[in-house]
């Protein structure tokens, strides 16, 4: 089967100018993990008040919930020291 050139009329609605491409930033990306992170152990507390209320008697999904707020409060933890050791390597560096 032969195979053609390439045009580039068949392209050039996939071209990216500069104008298009968002550039990550980190303080929105680190602020949208920590409000999804807030997310999960806010509904941890509400799944264990309302266990403790009796509004429902489901205590495996209650200490799912739980576990996984504790998990994520670990890693909240972990991402702000390595944050912290990258910004001190930065300050660090000579220019």
């Amino acid at each position: 089967m032969p195979v053609g050139p390439i045009e580039s009329t068949s392209i050039q609605g996939v071209l990216l100018t500069e104008g298009t491409l968002k550039k990550p930033d980190i303080g929105e990306q680190f602020g949208e993990f920590l409000s999804k992170a807030n997310a999960v152990m806010k509904e941890a507390e509400q799944m264990g008040e309302d266990f403790a209320a009796g509004k429902h008697n489901n205590i495996h999904e209650t200490l799912i919930a739980n576990e996984r707020a504790t998990i994520t409060f670990k890693l909240v933890g972990s991402v702000r020291n390595r944050m912290m050791m990258a910004y001190q390597e930065v300050m660090n560096m000579r220019l």
